[in-house]
């Protein structure tokens, strides 16, 4: 029979084991974490990656909500040493989730998602997306979006930096995933690179290049 006692740790664990760094039961990792206060209500909530062992995804875990624990599940895509996400928090307070692949292939990438607390929810309020070509320098290019105003920063190849207009939304991390496409505006011959240099991110983020 189960005692008080043990009942008690079971349903504080999640709370108590994202907090000590420890993997929860269900086989997942603790990648990554960070605090914010992003909702204003006095109260940092942290927010979490947790990694499942045998899935190249991970899910973010945001509590001390006031209202919850939030869960976006599958929101980016995770892979071996140089293409771990993380979690860092911007000058601002915004917490910034990074994927990417540094490592592996020629054709390599650094997606960030800028999480922002707007309109009674974490959104997606920003958009970064980098890439290069390790055997050819002039293949490379940023795309920088602030979904909140519409504006935007694209750099192609040795051009110059240029502003941009975008009708990308912000939406709410929770209907972010590894599957999301980058949006279109931040697509380019440079971003796809020759055939047979593809990276090892899932294949439906690329389907439209």
């Amino acid at each position: 029979m189960t005692s008080r006692f043990t009942r008690l740790l079971l349903t504080l664990c999640p709370a108590f084991c994202l907090a000590l760094g420890a993997a929860p039961a269900a086989a997942q990792d603790v990648i990554d974490s960070t605090l914010s206060d992003l909702n204003g209500d006095g109260m940092a909530e942290r927010f979490t990656l947790l990694h499942y062992r045998d899935a190249a995804r991970a899910d973010l875990i945001i509590e001390d909500t006031g209202t919850g624990r939030i869960t976006a599940r599958r929101v980016v895509w995770i892979g071996g040493a140089g293409q771990e996400p993380e979690l860092d928090r911007a000058p601002n307070g915004s917490v910034r989730l990074i994927s990417m692949n540094e490592s592996i292939g020629r054709n390599r990438w650094r997606q960030t998602l800028t999480i922002a607390y707007r309109q009674g929810a974490y959104m997606v309020a920003g958009f970064t997306y980098d890439w290069y070509d390790t055997l050819d320098l002039g293949a490379a290019g940023r795309c920088d979006l602030n979904l909140l105003n519409g504006k935007g920063f694209l750099t192609e190849g040795q051009g110059p930096k240029r502003a941009i207009r975008h009708s990308e939304p912000p939406r709410p991390i929770t209907t972010w995933t590894e599957d999301s496409p980058v949006p279109a505006i931040c697509r380019s011959q440079e971003m796809s690179g020759p055939a047979g240099g593809s990276t090892p991110r899932p294949p439906e983020v690329f389907a439209a290049r």
